[in-house]
C-alpha cells in the first residue's frame, strides 16, 4: 500500500461537502430566519398593490379602468408580484445553498427551501454545534 493513500484519504475528508465553517452556518441561518419576515412583507404589500393599481387604472381611464392586452392593471400588478415572490424565494434558496455548499439546494432552490433546517442541523451536528432555537445562533452542544 503506497504511503500517499493515507494523505489522500485525509485530504478527501477535509474537502468533503459537509465541511462548512460555523460562520457560514450562522449566515445561512440568518438568511433562512429572515425569509418569513420577507414573506409577511409580501403578504402586506399584495393588497396595497392591488388597491393602488385598481385606483390608478380607474383614474387613467374612467369608469372601467385601464386594460392592457385584455387584462387590467391589477392583474398585471399581481402577476408581477408573483414573479417577484418567486424571484425572492429563488434568490434566498441560492444564497443558503451556496453558504451550506449543498448541491441539492443549488439545483432547485425554491423547492429545497423546506429541507434547509434539516441540512443546517446535520451540518451543525457534524461540527459539534446545536441550534439554540429559531431566533438564536448556533452554540456548542451540551453533552
Amino acid at each position: 500500500m503506497p504511503g500517499g493513500s493515507v494523505t489522500q484519504t485525509i485530504n478527501d475528508d477535509r474537502l468533503s461537502l459537509d465541511a462548512v465553517p460555523v460562520e457560514d452556518l450562522n449566515a445561512a441561518l440568518r438568511v433562512f430566519r429572515r425569509l418569513p419576515l420577507e414573506l409577511l412583507g409580501f403578504l402586506i404589500l399584495l393588497p396595497v398593490v392591488g388597491v393602488g393599481l385598481s385606483r390608478l387604472g380607474t383614474a387613467l381611464s374612467p369608469p372601467y379602468g385601464l386594460y392592457l392586452f385584455g387584462q387590467s392593471l391589477v392583474t398585471w400588478g399581481l402577476l408581477l408580484m408573483l414573479v417577484l415572490l418567486y424571484g425572492l424565494l429563488w434568490w434566498r434558496g441560492r444564497q443558503v445553498g451556496r453558504l451550506l455548499n449543498e448541491p441539492g439546494i443549488l439545483a432547485s432552490p425554491v423547492a429545497s427551501l423546506l429541507s434547509v433546517p434539516g441540512v443546517l442541523a446535520e451540518r451543525a451536528r457534524a461540527l459539534g454545534m446545536e441550534w439554540s432555537g429559531f431566533y438564536g445562533p448556533l452554540r456548542p452542544s451540551r453533552k
